[in-house]
């Protein structure tokens, strides 16, 4: 039977759905085995089984044709002879059944205790470590950002699962006494002191001599045999990781050496970044900040246990306000991150999803509003200020989703990328984890805090659409403001050479520019959204969380359309501007000439008056004489010639200038119907465009 307390009907049922190895059943869970017909002790029995086979490391059990890398069960310290997990955080189904387990059970659980202990001795580690000779550098891993995976990552931080298995196997291969095959019992095994000190040179710890080989081996293997097992080898290989960089010995430090800065710190910790921890299940959370003073013992240290064994296994959320690379360094070797995706944090890579093993990476590339802009009433009135943010994002898989680990750092592409970025702090980008943190905290119970690590890694993907859904609205409200303004005539805006600057800059190169930021807020989007198709089309994921996902793909393609008539309406302000300043300019344009016209009809109404008066004027003042050499001018010849002059000139006047008075007024009146006809004109084009 697969399960030696259940009968041949539970095998034939299990084997009818081809379910035949440990790694099959741990993607069960209650319901499926319900579904089969298996009653409540059965079902016991079964996940009891499958889940100590993940803790005593037997691949032939896990997978009788092959197991590889990549098996479920690997990934975050949990490879398939992993023991990292405690016994206390099984599954909900395996707490229920604690109640049907023998004595011997309780035997089992004991050595992993013991090792769970020995891995949190941080001053044991690292004395260890400071007794070891140190090692040169051989490489300059600050220097090598070309090639950061090959020379820093896989050399010197890569504890995979994978990579310990491998090293693991070899070190049986060594030994003769058992098959090469990759599906054999490589995992299995045993291996002395004589071939970890061959895995731990492979590893990059040189100078470790055989009485230290001797006390680590005594400590770390409980049955004083000598000889450690994959579990124990694992446990080894991580602490001795993490005690090089918090003492500075071995390949990340040396003396003399041309390489750059050194991890090493203070005994208590190298960093200086505050890390924020929070542990939860459904009916406890405790959140806690790690200070540079306690990050040594949280890295060593393992998460506590529920008081109740009916309680569910506790979840794990480590967030990185800022990014530190020792903080990453260190994380990566606690919870065996795959150099790929610390890789991928590391350069900041664009927005993906990524499936490595049996555990997840994500990276957004975040678009949020600075704070000032959040909440405000009329934020609108201001220009629409955004911050680019980098979050990275892994998970661990099934079956044990248990624990998240988020990167989040301003992004360093964003002030290149983004069109018209003002020189601004980044403040904002932390939003998304304080509502995470709030929901996680605030409530006795919460609903997130029933679900496993899978659902929180659904969230940092939703609060990052919700962000981006943020900016749009924020995009759309400035347009309307845009949109309105430079629907208003030119005479109702301010005038003067400063208030007609600062609406040319709003209303005509704000839209242009909002033009292209909204096309890399679209660019993001898709981003996001080839993300979010990757990870539905994994098969790990429930039923439940596949809804949620198609609920922040429908609200990310309704954002994306968004964007699209926003790009279209900031098109058409552009051209409403320009329309309006073309109106504008043939408005001052016939002010123009209707001044020039008035001035030239002064000039010729004064000339048309004063031209007759200046003409008799010259033929009465000319100095004519007769034949006889008598002069002919008036006031020569008669004694009152000059005041007859005036008379007449007077006379001429007083008909001349009513008559011009009369046809000035004409002329003005004409002049104001026709400037009244021309903004009626105006008006109704204004109204048919607006329609």
């Amino acid at each position: 039977a697969i399960a030696p307390k259940c009968g041949s009907a539970v095998f034939r049922r299990l084997e009818s759905e081809r379910v035949r190895s440990a790694a099959d059943l741990a993607a069960l869970d209650k319901a499926d085995l319900q579904e089969l017909g298996l009653s409540m002790v059965e079902r016991g029995h079964v996940l009891r089984w499958a889940q100590r086979v993940f803790d005593d490391a037997k691949p032939e059990a896990l997978c009788p044709e092959n197991v590889s890398p990549g098996t479920l069960g690997h990934g975050f310290g949990h490879a398939p002879a992993s023991r990292r997990r405690h016994s206390s955080e099984m599954s909900v189904d395996s707490a229920a059944s604690t109640r049907l387990e023998d004595d011997e059970d309780l035997e089992l659980q004991r050595p992993t205790c013991k090792l769970d202990d020995i891995e949190s001795q941080a001053g044991f580690w690292c004395g260890l470590v400071s007794a070891a000779a140190p090692v040169p550098r051989r490489h300059r891993w600050t220097s090598c950002t070309h090639d950061l995976r090959e020379t820093v990552l896989e050399e010197r931080f890569d504890v995979t699962p994978e990579r310990v298995l491998e090293v693991f196997r070899d070190m049986r291969r060594a030994t003769g006494d058992v098959d090469s095959h990759p599906g054999g019992p490589m995992a299995s095994g045993t291996v002395g002191a004589v071939q970890l000190a061959e895995g731990l040179r492979r590893c990059g710890f040189v100078g470790i001599d055989e009485a230290t080989l001797s006390r680590v081996i005594e400590a770390v293997q409980p049955e004083q045999s000598g000889r450690i097992r994959l579990a124990e080898f694992e446990s080894i290989v991580s602490r001795l990781k993490l005690a090089q960089m918090f003492v500075g010995v071995g390949p990340a430090d040396s003396a003399g050496d041309e390489g750059g800065p050194t991890l090493r710190g203070q005994m208590s910790s190298p960093v200086c970044v505050p890390l924020t921890v929070v542990d939860y299940n459904s009916r406890f959370c405790h959140a806690r900040d790690v200070d540079q003073w306690g990050f040594r013992e949280f890295c060593f240290g393992h998460r506590g246990r529920p008081a109740s064994p009916h309680e569910t296994p506790y979840i794990r959320w480590a967030h990185m306000t800022d990014f530190d690379l020792t903080t990453l360094f260190c994380l990566a070797v606690k919870y065996s991150l795959h150099p790929l995706g610390v890789e991928d944090t590391i350069e900041q890579c664009a927005t993906k999803f990524d499936h490595v093993g049996s555990n997840y990476f994500a990276a957004v590339e975040q678009l949020c509003l600075v704070e000032d802009q959040c909440g405000g009433t009329e934020s609108w009135r201001l220009p629409v200020r955004v911050a680019g943010y980098h979050v990275s994002a892994f998970c661990s898989g099934p079956p044990l989703f248990d624990t998240v680990i988020t990167v989040a750092q301003p992004d360093g592409s964003f002030a290149s990328d983004w069109p018209g970025a003002p020189r601004a702090d980044a403040a904002g980008g932390q939003r998304w984890a304080d509502k995470l943190r709030q929901r996680l905290t605030s409530a006795h119970r919460s609903r997130l805090r029933e679900r496993k690590a899978d659902f929180l890694f659904y969230q940092v993907i939703d609060l990052s659409a919700d962000d981006l859904q943020a900016v749009i609205r924020a995009f759309a409200a400035r347009l309307v403001f845009l949109e309105a303004g430079a629907k208003r005539r030119p005479s109702q805006r301010q005038q003067g050479p400063e208030a007609s600057e600062r609406t040319r800059r709003e209303h005509c190169s704000e839209p242009a520019v909002c033009r292209q930021q909204l096309t890399v807020v679209m660019r993001r989007i898709r981003g996001l959204q080839r993300a979010l198709r990757h990870f539905r089309a994994d098969a790990d994921l429930s039923a439940e969380l596949a809804g949620y996902l198609q609920d922040v793909a429908e609200h990310l393609d309704e954002a994306h359309e968004d964007a699209v008539s926003l790009v279209e309406k900031c098109a058409r302000i552009m051209e409403e501007h320009h329309r309006a300043v073309e109106r504008h300019d043939e408005t001052l344009r016939q002010r123009t000439a209707d001044r020039l016209n008035n001035t030239l009809f002064a000039l010729t109404a004064g000339t048309f008056i004063f031209a007759p008066m200046q003409f008799f004027a010259g033929v009465y003042g000319m100095n004519f004489v007769t034949k006889d050499g008598s002069p002919t001018i008036p006031e020569l010849v008669s004694e009152n010639g000059y005041l007859y002059f005036w008379l007449g000139v007077l006379g001429y006047l007083s008909v001349v200038l009513p008559l011009s008075a009369w046809w000035y007024l004409r002329i003005q009146r004409r002049s104001a119907e026709d400037a009244e006809e021309f903004e009626e004109k105006c008006r109704a084009r204004c109204g048919d465009e607006r329609v």
